[in-house]
């Protein structure tokens, strides 16, 4: 007899047993958005209301408002919402989640909310220009720092463009056309409040052989196509084998449509040599252009007979552009 009624406790144990264990591990899971939420704006600029709501029928108990593993504040709740006034955040991103501890035992958890705090906005850090003596015109890059939401970047004090940005972003602030000789500038973070913070720098203006003119480095086989001392264009060249092509100043005389299948691909602008001294120069015809190519896999290379070769694509962009007397500059 004793042992039926042993077995028979055994198995009432045992399902006690795993009520209890299946309670825990339901207070242990966060309950749905509709059950426990957070109420809060995703940005804030001052104090602000946050409440937290209760679906009907969860009974009551006491709320407790987290920020992180902070204990913001606690509120006696019955069903309905429990509102949490006038919390003041630091600047930065904050992360909220709202307790509910039953009056009859158990404990849940609402999802966890972010919420961005604004304040005074962080100094930017430069990117770009990194160097002191630059081209015009010159790309720009920022990093925004704390509580910034708009980058301006600005040019001896006029505004040229504001980015709108999140903290932290990397921003391309575009490029800017520089004055003659040194230039200011600047990149001013915005907050959200209203507040400002701005870094500055001086930079110097490059300033190239000739206000409008034609500059081939062999060494980086790059042509650069400038005008008003700003730089148009850059174009990517091969030069003479053997490094034939001479160094020196020239001049475009004459430009030319051709066969776009020919060596010469569809445009070529013939190259007159500058001779003589200071004073009594004068420029005389030579062999060597500024051309296409039906050989595109040699751009990038020492190739030709000493003709400065371009994609054909690019010669027909930049033929059009350049008048005639236009000056011509290779270097090393």
């Amino acid at each position: 007899m004793g042992s039926q009624h042993g077995r028979a406790v055994r198995p009432l144990v045992v399902l006690a047993i795993l009520s209890g264990m299946l309670a825990l591990t339901a207070a242990a899971y966060p309950l749905g958005a509709e059950a426990l939420s957070v109420l809060v704006p995703a940005d804030v600029t001052t104090s602000v209301d946050i409440s937290v709501r209760l679906q009907a029928g969860e009974g009551s108990g006491t709320v407790t408002l987290l920020r992180g593993s902070d204990v913001v504040g606690q509120q006696p709740s019955a069903e309905g919402t429990a509102l949490f006034a006038n919390v003041s955040l630091a600047p930065g991103m904050h992360s909220l989640t709202a307790r509910l501890d039953g009056a009859e035992g158990g404990q849940w958890l609402s999802p966890a909310v972010s919420v961005y705090s604004w304040g005074a906005p962080a100094q930017p850090t430069w990117i770009t220009p990194a160097k002191v003596r630059v081209v015009s015109p010159v790309a720009l890059r920022a990093q925004a720092g704390a509580s910034t939401a708009t980058l301006t970047l600005e040019v001896n004090g006029s505004a040229v463009r504001s980015i709108a940005c999140a903290p932290g972003q990397i921003v391309s602030l575009g490029s800017a056309r520089l004055a003659k000789g040194a230039n200011i500038l600047s990149v001013i973070a915005t907050s959200r409040t209203g507040a400002t913070n701005s870094v500055s720098r001086s930079v110097m203006r490059y300033e190239w052989p000739y206000s409008t003119c034609i500059v081939i480095d062999k060494s980086d086989y790059r042509l650069y196509w400038v005008s008003g001392q700003q730089l148009v264009a850059s174009y990517k060249v091969a030069h003479g084998r053997n490094n034939w092509t001479p160094v020196g100043t020239w001049k475009v005389l004459a430009k030319y449509k051709t066969d776009p299948h020919s060596v010469y691909g569809p445009r070529k602008m013939r190259m007159f040599k500058r001779v003589g001294t200071a004073g009594h120069y004068r420029y005389v015809f030579t062999r060597y252009a500024i051309h296409g190519t039906n050989n595109p896999a040699s751009i990038g290379h020492q190739a030709s007979h000493g003709c400065i070769r371009m994609y054909s694509s690019d010669v027909l962009r930049l033929w059009p552009q350049v008048p005639l007397g236009t000056y011509v500059v290779t270097r090393p």
